[in-house]
């Protein structure tokens, strides 16, 4: 049974930064990753990294932004905190290696992008995230520290409040594995494959989410769920809103330029715009340097032409609204502390409280970087206090007969893809960019049906090396868990506020107080309470 003093659950930004921090700080740690961690969705993040650099900004103008982008749901303390550090964190991945862009003096170049006051978003051209990804991955690497990659985490173990460490499937050979912990952090990024269409990767399906819901954590604001204004039409990819700042401009499929107004600057108002538009939209980089194309949107113009088979410098490349990211997620403090003992979270499964019910366009990343980091020293600091304990073999004895029952299941006309699918535009469809009581009341239906549906489906592949059946069979479960929270979550909150768009409360209510929606696990399906939102 592997030990570790803290144990790192998923590879990308948020999950490098925690490994890297907790190794600084002298204790044992290990990541554990369903897919090798340069293979993260923290890769697509094209946008940049913000803080506030030069004379001109400020850590409070940021933050400013940043709540009045929030639309009276972000934790104040949780906004100050990664506001005042970021600008620190981004000069450290600076000095190891990621290569930002540089303005005339040498300094490094910012965006301006939708939202904010100030050009204030570090970049590596539009491919950010793969830059900041790659840069702590060989950091890691450098610094020895154990990855156990191909293993799907498939349960925490949690004792007398206190969480032990992880049950885990390693990929390549179907077998499950006890990790102990003294710290566990989940880091496993977002859930968007819960929508169709989305800009999510394969591995987006609320792993770390699901994971702490089943413990008995709470998942807060999952209603808001922000959509990103330039998906590609046909593909998963999507342009950066830096674009949008260097000139390029929307149109419709007429070439006539679409309207905008400062209303626009947040992706919420501009995705609603855009699909309003009849027969679609087009970005247009025609009016760009072709020089300033090809360094600014280096991704973007391979993308556009392996996948659109279009030339940015002759043609518009046609983009609608895709579902992004869910804002919401696992119940933190600013150190990334849950309410389970030795249990931290961070990154796109963590609700810190920075995001609000809009997330400012480039605070995703930074936000990981910041609390990432964070997560990784409180985790290590609980870890010094503490030595790993062995897991009964009890509980590992119980998920190894779950797994033989699943497999024993009949197989019948049912299939764990038809149901990922169904669910998928389920949501797409009731729970998307605008939502109503009757579809919402729909979706709740829908997914408690597709919920006794999983509870039967037989797996028609038994084999154990590789069974991505068996994989799919688990992420269709975490799938379901965020699903049922998101429907309840936008069901319960009547009014409209920043992403979550109601036609029938089209008003924001701020008569009674803006809260945060908190879903649990009950007996019966997702139970919801409210909290107040600490705005001091």
């Amino acid at each position: 049974m592997p030990k570790y003093d803290v144990l790192i659950v998923g590879g990308g930004v948020a999950g490098l930064q925690a490994a890297l921090a907790a190794k600084y700080a002298g204790v044992q740690v290990a990541l554990l990753s369903k897919t090798h961690p340069l293979r993260s969705h923290s890769a697509t993040s094209s946008d940049g990294l913000n803080a506030a650099f030069g004379a001109d900004d400020s850590w409070q103008q940021h933050a400013q932004d940043t709540i009045r982008a929030g639309a009276g749901l972000c934790d104040h303390a949780a906004v100050e905190e990664m506001c005042r550090a970021a600008s620190d964190d981004i000069i450290r991945l600076d000095h190891i290696g990621v290569p930002f862009n540089r303005n005339a003096e040498g300094k490094l170049d910012r965006w301006t992008l939708g939202g904010h006051t100030l050009p204030r978003t570090a970049f590596s051209a539009d491919m950010t995230g793969h830059a900041v990804l790659n840069t702590l991955h060989e950091q890691c690497m450098r610094e020895d520290i154990p990855s156990h990659e191909e293993w799907l985490a498939t349960s925490l173990v949690v004792e007398d409040g206190r969480c032990r460490g992880v049950l885990a499937l390693e990929l390549g050979t179907g077998n499950l594995e006890a990790f102990s912990a003294s710290a566990v952090v989940l880091a496993t990024g977002g859930t968007g494959r819960v929508y169709a269409p989305s800009t999510a990767s394969q591995s987006c399906c609320g792993d770390g989410m699901s994971l702490a819901y089943r413990a008995g954590l709470s998942l807060g604001d999952m209603e808001m769920v922000q959509y990103h204004p330039l998906g590609f039409c046909e593909r998963a990819a999507f342009a950066s809103e830096g674009a949008l700042g260097e000139g390029a401009v929307l149109c419709n499929t007429d070439g006539q330029p679409i309207p905008q107004t400062n209303d626009l600057s947040l992706r919420d108002a501009l995705c609603r715009s855009l699909a309003s538009v009849g027969d679609g939209a087009a970005l247009d980089f025609r009016s760009l340097d072709k020089e300033r194309i090809r360094t600014r949107f280096l991704y973007l113009e391979r993308a556009a032409t392996e996948m659109a088979g279009i030339s940015l410098d002759t043609a518009p490349l046609p983009v609608m609204p895709r579902m992004h990211r869910v804002l919401g997620g696992i119940q933190t403090d600013t150190s990334g502390a849950t309410a389970i003992a030795g249990l931290f979270a961070a990154g796109e499964c963590a609700s810190p409280g920075v995001h609000g019910a809009n997330a400012l366009t480039g605070n995703a990343l930074t936000a990981s970087v910041v609390f990432g980091r964070r997560a990784g020293s409180a985790a290590a600091a609980h870890a010094s206090n503490s030595s790993p304990q062995a897991i009964a073999d009890a509980a590992l004895q119980d998920a190894q007969r779950t797994l033989e029952a699943i497999f024993s299941r009949p197989t019948a006309g049912d299939t764990v893809v038809a149901i990922q699918r169904a669910l998928a535009n389920t949501m797409a469809e009731h729970v998307g960019l605008v939502r109503d009581e009757a579809g919402l009341r729909e979706a709740t239906r829908c997914v408690a049906d597709l919920q006794a549906r999983y509870a039967q489906v037989g797996l028609r592949h038994h084999g154990k090396m590789y069974n991505h059946e068996l994989l799919s069979f688990y992420e269709l479960g975490a799938l379901l868990d965020v699903a049922g929270a998101i429907a309840t979550a936008a069901q319960a909150r009547q009014e409209s506020r920043g992403v979550h768009h109601r036609s029938d409360f089209p008003a924001t209510n701020d008569a009674e107080g803006p809260y945060h929606s908190l879903v649990t696990r009950g007996p019966d399906g997702p139970v919801l309470t409210t909290s107040p939102v600490n705005a001091g």
